[in-house]
């Protein structure tokens, strides 16, 4: 009896010892507490975060590089309940995770978010935390960190009729907002305006935006991240719509939109229903300053960077660009068609041809891109077409530029800028626009920096 007893328990021992070999090393479980943990970062980092809106969900990878699987006897957040961050791991999202196993040389993803509660702090403060884990006995943190705004919300709203925006905090477009006919819009200097998808600005009344050089107004989207930094169409943009008047646009910067601005207010008069000064509109995906049929004048102002046009006036109207520049260096997407416009009629939906006369002024003003032609005309509604241009560098051919001080050329080369590629558009030092713009008495250019005794063509001055 005896000897079978040691013949089974033999038996089992060996069963158990091949069970044992059989699984894969990497499957053992280990309490080794010299096993620690390793993170793709240590601190999980978070851009300017609008309080109560929350934000994107960041990643931070946790591996075990040890042979053998351990188990994470808890994952939490160090201010638990109270805390503003949240996480996920493994579908659970909740502020304190158990027993999760990592295989060994496996990894497993967490993903954080956080939601900053609005206080009464005007400037941008910052959120602390961690998130600890706890392996072996080993107590191993990551830190977190986020920088929370509080701002003044508005979306798919009618303005109060004499709204002033003051900087004293971002103001956040989650929808669309209206100005409403025979009210106003006042922007004070250094204001700044982030806004959703498919967020637009409709101006029935006026709008005065009035930035200076030392504090400019902002219009941009509301993502932060560095990838979100010079993507076009990431909002709507601003509407002029019919019966606006007065609009005035001072030392603003309009990114990252589909349309900076679209001015569609027809009248019978030539005074110009916007004036925009030393503005610069950049990274629009359907056009920097697009009109139909409208007054309008542009000075010391910079359009670049669009998918579709830098500028177009469509059916008519009177403008004047004086010392501008319409630049367009394609360097994500493919450029197709002329980067500016200007056409005496416009066809409708339903095919209708809406046709007027169109007055242009191009004075002291760069058109440039990569294209061999920049600038199309399309006078076939066969309205009149007045042209004045003086001293301006056009990416052109067309013979009816000719004379006045102008410079035409089709060959890329023939105008620099210091470095379209970091969004400078500076001439550069040997550019033909040195010296050569016709004197008007504007003696600042685009960012309020004093004109020489030479001024150079273009909304930016060359500094000796």
């Amino acid at each position: 009896m005896i000897i079978l007893k040691a013949i089974v328990l033999s038996l089992l021992v060996s069963i158990l010892i091949f069970q044992i070999s059989c699984v894969p090393e990497n499957e053992i479980l280990s309490t080794n507490p010299n096993y620690q943990l390793i993170f793709s970062k240590d601190t999980v980092s978070f851009d300017t975060v609008f309080t109560t809106l929350g934000s994107v969900s960041k990643r931070l990878i946790v591996h075990n590089p040890h042979p053998n699987a351990v188990e994470i006897e808890n994952v939490y957040i160090g201010k638990g309940t109270d805390s503003q961050y949240d996480i996920t791991v493994s579908g659970k999202n909740q502020k304190v995770v158990e027993n999760q196993v990592i295989m060994g040389n496996d990894s497993l993803l967490v993903l954080v978010t956080v939601s900053i509660d609005p206080n009464e702090v005007s400037l941008p403060f910052v959120v602390r935390d961690s998130i600890v884990f706890v392996t072996n006995g080993n107590q191993q943190d990551v830190k977190l960190q986020s920088w929370g705004q509080n701002a003044h919300f508005l979306g798919d709203s009618i303005l109060a009729c004499d709204a002033q925006w003051k900087p004293d905090k971002p103001y956040y477009l989650y929808g669309s907002i209206l100005v409403d006919s025979l009210c106003t819009l006042t922007i004070d200097k250094g204001v700044q305006i982030y806004a959703a998808f498919n967020s637009f600005v409709f101006i029935k009344g006026t709008l005065l935006a009035n930035g200076d050089s030392q504090e400019r107004i902002l219009f941009r989207n509301e993502r932060l991240e560095e990838r979100y930094e010079n993507i076009p169409g990431q909002w709507g943009g601003i509407f002029f719509l019919e019966g606006s008047k007065n609009n005035i646009i001072e030392y603003t910067d309009i990114r990252n939109v589909q349309y900076g601005l679209r001015v569609g207010t027809p009248d019978k008069d030539t005074i110009p229903d916007l004036i925009i000064r030393n503005t610069r509109i950049e990274n629009t995906s359907v056009g920097g300053i697009l009109t139909y049929s409208s007054d309008l004048m542009a000075v010391n102002t910079l359009v670049n960077t669009s998918t579709g046009y830098n500028v177009a006036n469509f059916a008519g109207g009177n403008y004047i660009y004086q010392h501008c520049t319409f630049a367009n260096y394609p360097i994500s997407f493919f450029q197709e068609s002329p980067s500016v416009i200007f056409t005496d009629n416009v066809v409708l939906e339903n095919d209708e041809i809406i046709t007027e006369a169109i007055n242009l002024h191009l004075y002291n003003t760069i058109v440039w891109g990569n294209l061999s032609e920049e600038i199309y005309i399309d006078t076939s509604g066969g309205s009149e077409f007045i042209l004045r241009s003086y001293n301006s560098i056009l990416k052109s051919s067309l013979d009816i530029f000719e004379g006045s001080g102008n410079y035409l050329s089709t060959d890329t080369e023939f105008m620099q800028f210091q470095d379209y590629n970091n969004y400078d558009y500076t001439p550069d030092s040997l550019s033909p626009a040195i010296d050569n713009a016709r004197k008007t008495g504007l003696s600042i250019d685009l960012f309020g920096f004093e004109r020489d005794s030479l001024p150079d063509i273009g909304a930016i001055e060359f500094l000796k």
